[in-house]
């Protein structure tokens, strides 16, 4: 019985043999056998090889569709191997705050790309890992605490080795360094610091002079006009004009319970209150102040100068200055005429600094 059938087409040139017995030598040369039949190649005997051989530098082998040679590329390769730590690799402790940047060491023995992944554990946070090139780093979370976590390096065949690390991270003390100004009290927090400022100083570290601070109520910027509302305003002479310093403008009430009220956004300690005539014409005379830290409940400012808690204000489009005896913590600050001509208008402004802590 015929085992097989070689099929070949051969043209009248004729077929080099150089040292086989049988040598085709053609762009493609297909070998098929029947339907039910079998391709058998075998050596000449026991002692002999059977050669296989791709083009020399890109050909390939394929099998029903699959690249043989890359078969066995991905058999014969071995994983990637860590370098410079033990099995267990220790990052390091960490202060709070602090940038790094650390390259994961691992090497693939065919050079071929490796990848990294987290396949257990956890990174601190604010850190990460970057996959392709191997780095983790980021910034250094301000809490004490340890973390552990497998990373694993894996190469193009899917091969891969694992590796755990351990890193360590210790609260930074950001008052360790004194930062308060003017015997300001300082509070560690996460990621910084508070200073409670005990004497006339404000600011993120009390180095601002608070009787000399300027709100600026005059700044849209600063103060918005839906921070400026005021009861019972003459026709248009809207709250958002009692900006001292606005030139042409100012607000009017129309009798002594009318009041102008300005919200300052956040809770500051007022030291000075400074007010400007709208005109010659019509103006206040003397008012009073309130005060508030939410909006809801409102108290009297303390007497000035020992004269009460009345106030002089401007006859004209000067301005009078008063000093607070005590200063007021408030977010708040209503202004009410007591004395007018014409009609209780005028133009305000406050000396004080930003309370960051009620303590």
């Amino acid at each position: 019985m015929i085992q097989f059938i070689i099929l070949l087409l051969i043209p009248a040139s004729p077929i080099a043999a150089d040292d086989g017995v049988f040598d085709i030598r053609f762009p493609n040369v297909i070998v098929a056998a029947q339907s039910n039949g079998n391709i058998s190649l075998q050596s000449g005997d026991a002692t002999r090889d059977l050669y296989i051989l791709p083009g020399s530098t890109d050909g390939m082998v394929y099998f029903e569709g699959e690249d043989l040679l890359s078969i066995l590329e991905i058999a014969k390769s071995l994983p990637p191997v860590w370098s410079n730590h033990a099995h267990n690799g220790f990052f390091g402790t960490f202060k709070g705050d602090e940038n790094v940047d650390i390259k994961l060491e691992a090497e693939d023995p065919e050079g071929e790309h490796i990848t990294f992944e987290i396949v257990a554990g956890a990174l601190p946070p604010g850190i990460t890992l970057d996959v392709t090139s191997g780095h983790v780093k980021g910034v250094i979370p301000d809490v004490t605490g340890s973390y552990s976590f497998t990373i694993r390096a894996q190469d193009t065949h899917g091969k891969y080795a694992d590796s755990v690390f351990k890193m360590e991270t210790l609260e930074f003390d950001h008052c360790s360094s004194s930062p308060c100004l003017h015997n300001g009290q300082c509070t560690d927090t996460t990621g910084g610091f508070t200073c409670n400022c005990t004497t006339d100083y404000g600011g993120q570290k009390c180095e601002t002079a608070c009787r000399s601070k300027v709100i600026n109520i005059r700044s849209p910027s600063v103060i918005p006009d839906a921070q400026m509302t005021a009861f019972r305003s003459y026709s248009s002479y809207l709250a958002s004009n009692g900006r001292y310093g606005a030139s042409g403008y100012g607000w009017c009430g129309t009798s002594t319970d009318s009041w102008l009220q300005v919200d300052l956004g956040h809770v500051t300690k007022i030291y000075r209150v400074e007010t400007q005539g709208y005109s010659s014409h019509q103006y206040t005379k003397t008012y009073s102040m309130s005060y508030s830290t939410d909006g809801n409940t409102f108290y009297k400012v303390d007497p000035v100068n020992g004269a009460g808690s009345i106030f002089s204000a401007s006859y004209s489009t000067s301005s009078t200055v008063h000093t607070l005896n005590v200063p007021v913590n408030a977010r708040f600050v209503r202004f009410h005429p007591n004395t007018f001509v014409v009609r209780p208008c005028f133009k305000v402004e406050l000396i004080g600094c930003r309370v960051l802590s009620l303590n």
